[in-house]
């Protein structure tokens, strides 16, 4: 009856099936022998913790696993839970622009120049672990970016990236590396018009001074 107990079946069930009286389950299942092997089996779950961080720190630093990354993050509260993100959404009063960090904008910013409340929250959420944690933020402009390496990668896959992320880390690296070299290109051609204008500029000629 304990076997079964620790396995997850209920007392109603165990009753049903070893055909002993429900009281008689409870006081078994209740009783110090059980607490003794509950107490005993935490003490090896605690025991794994070394273990445990050590895989932890593997699976980020050397399989840079997305999931485990996010599962963290959820797990200290730098993801909002969805009743967070429902609070941030419909309760933050109007947002005045120009008391948002750049990143706080970089996040939260249509292409409209509306302000995404949830997104907004995040941010904020995010910026406040970093200074607790010590943690260094990304630049809006390394944001921007990384927005749209993940935007050109979805497209390559057909909307399929995020799946892909999550179930296979080497194909994730191809594809985010191959988004990354497009990324590049257009920043790159986005920036020479202005170089060429800068070129064009005229020089000013050097002569001599006015007479007085």
């Amino acid at each position: 009856m304990i076997q079964r107990y620790i396995a997850g079946q209920s007392i109603r069930q165990i009753a049903r099936e070893e055909r002993r009286d429900r009281a008689t389950v409870t006081k078994i299942v209740r009783s110090d022998e059980m607490q003794a092997f509950v107490q005993k089996m935490r003490e090896r779950f605690y025991g794994f913790a070394f273990d445990a961080m050590n895989a932890v720190e593997h699976s980020l630093k050397q399989q840079n696993d997305a999931r485990l990354a996010y599962r963290m993050l959820s797990d200290i509260g730098v993801v909002p839970s969805p009743g967070e993100r429902y609070s941030i959404a419909t309760q933050l009063p109007s947002i005045d622009k120009s008391t948002m960090t750049p990143l706080e904008l970089a996040m939260a910013e249509d292409e409209d120049g509306r302000i995404n409340r949830a997104a907004y929250g995040a941010a904020c959420v995010i910026e406040e672990s970093a200074r607790v944690f010590g943690t260094e933020l990304l630049t809006a402009q390394e944001y921007r970016h990384g927005c749209r390496v993940a935007e050109v990668a979805d497209e390559i896959t057909n909307g399929r990236f995020a799946q892909i992320s999550l179930t296979d880390g080497a194909e994730e690296k191809r594809i985010r590396k191959s988004a990354e070299e497009i990324v590049k290109r257009e920043e790159a051609r986005k920036s020479l018009p202005a170089r060429r204008a800068q070129r064009k500029l005229p020089q000013k000629k050097q002569g001599t001074l006015p007479a007085m």
